[in-house]
């Protein structure tokens, strides 16, 4: 049975938006007005810029996955299903570690759902490739990118028990490095 390709991708852009929302309604005003307030916050302005980006980014290249693809089975549907579910996950983490920059299980649990939803997503390209055989496969999904994004995030999540605001920097500098080859380096 195959799924409508649009209405899924409309789904999948509809929660993508949601989740980037309750981000932003979920950064909590400073409780003064001078700059030495809002600096206090930076830790959350942190987090919130690197999943804002990592969403948009994952979006970005969701799209392009998508365009791809001629036939949506039931295998590429729950693979989206469970991309999605993992994205759902990435503004109560963001919350959380924007809270805790310095312990570890916020940072820990913020690395292993940006890890899972990174494999959900790979997941998803290669059954999107298997039902489309004609498709080609995602350049965020070659054996380089990947490596480099597991192995942020593998030491993101080791970090995050010995300087855990290094989880959230790390994980920010691996962003900055994904947007410079996205849109930079061809």
């Amino acid at each position: 049975m195959n799924i409508n390709k649009e209405r899924l991708a409309a789904f999948t852009d509809a929660i993508a938006a949601i989740a980037a929302t309750i981000m932003v309604l979920e950064l909590a005003v400073p409780d003064g007005v001078r700059g030495a307030d809002l600096v206090t916050r930076w830790p959350t302005f942190l987090a919130y810029i690197n999943s804002f980006f990592m969403i948009y980014l994952v979006w970005y290249n969701h799209h392009n996955l998508f365009e791809k693809a001629k036939i949506i089975d039931q295998k590429v549907f729950l693979a989206n299903g469970l991309w999605l579910f993992m994205l759902t996950l990435v503004p109560f983490t963001t919350g959380w570690v924007g809270e805790h920059p310095n312990d570890t299980l916020p940072e820990l649990l913020y690395a292993l759902v940006i890890l899972l939803w990174t494999i959900t997503f790979q997941i998803l390209d290669v059954f999107i490739l298997k039902v489309n055989k004609d498709a080609q496969p995602d350049p965020s999904n070659g054996l380089l990118s990947r490596g480099v994004i597991y192995g942020c995030l593998i030491v993101g999540c080791i970090m995050a028990f010995i300087l855990p605001i290094a989880t959230l920097i790390i994980q920010l500098i691996m962003v900055i490095g994904i947007v410079i080859r996205m849109f930079w380096v061809k």
